[in-house]
């Protein structure tokens, strides 16, 4: 059982980590130690918006245009962040245990969450598609 009070303190690290998205043409069931998309449509992970939809649920939303998305048929969603690579960077990143932070961490993308769906599209340039996936702390 998670406490509530981490269950708030998990969704707003979800929140402030989490921050880009991208969408692809894989459909297939994804391996859990995957970390990317099978088949990336956008050429770079784009800015989420972000809601706070509870004290322990956030919606991450992804507006793509159809001209971005270049003929394609969308079969797949994915949340990203840029973390620390082990535990100890995350130390040095937030100024570790004692409060001075050496700022000597690198990041890696890491993928929060894969959603596969049946294909939408092919879009016009003109559409607007917003992908959203919503995530509950429990």
């Amino acid at each position: 059982m998670i406490t509530e009070e981490a269950k708030k303190k998990i969704n707003l690290f979800l929140q402030n980590f989490f921050l880009v998205g991208n969408v692809g043409v894989g459909s297939d069931a994804t391996n859990p130690n995957a970390n990317t998309l099978d088949v990336p449509i956008l050429t770079a992970n784009e800015t989420l918006t972000i809601t706070n939809t509870g004290e322990t649920s956030t919606d991450f939303k992804l507006v793509v245009l159809g001209s971005q998305l270049s003929a394609s048929v969308v079969r797949e969603f994915g949340v990203f962040g840029k973390l620390p690579q082990n535990i100890t960077e995350f130390g040095d990143m937030y100024g570790g245990t004692d409060g001075t932070s050496t700022a000597n961490y690198s990041v890696e993308d890491t993928m929060l969450t894969r959603l596969s769906f049946e294909g939408l599209g092919p879009f016009n340039n003109s559409d607007e598609i917003t992908f959203t996936v919503s995530v509950e702390v429990e």
